[in-house]
């Protein structure tokens, strides 16, 4: 597969946002880089950047996807006229795809799986920091 610009919503759940390709994986255990450069005022190394990694686990009976999204805090100093990180928010997550299953099993487990992160319910624990009670 190759790397394509990714486009989701905002929060506002209206706005779409570009999400540009840094750089294709060059193979197993490579990230595919993706970073929004939306706002070309912001430093590069201070714009949400998402890494997606693909490899076998040690046995070779499964490929694991790892990700990692960081999505900074900027605060604009008006005395040095710069940017700056105040903090950031960090989601990391990690899918194991068996391999000595069918493709349809994988494809359905994918599909609710990651939805199930993106529902509202998850959404929303991970704004206020508390689970769905």
């Amino acid at each position: 597969m190759i790397a394509t610009p990714i486009v989701v919503k905002m929060a506002d759940t209206t706005t779409n946002i570009t999400y540009d390709v840094l750089t294709g994986a060059g193979g197993d255990s490579t990230p595919a880089v993706f970073r929004y450069n939306g706002n070309t005022n912001t430093p590069l190394g201070l714009r949400a950047q998402l890494r997606v990694v693909t490899q076998w686990n040690g046995p070779k009976t499964a490929r694991q996807l790892k990700f990692n999204f960081f999505y900074p805090h900027l605060m604009f100093d008006n005395n040095t006229s710069t940017y700056m990180s105040k903090d950031r928010v960090l989601i990391e997550g990690l899918v194991v795809i068996p391999q000595g299953i069918p493709t349809f099993s994988i494809a359905e487990a994918a599909h609710q799986g990651l939805n199930l992160l993106a529902s509202s319910a998850i959404k929303e624990a991970a704004i206020t920091g508390y689970s769905p009670t």
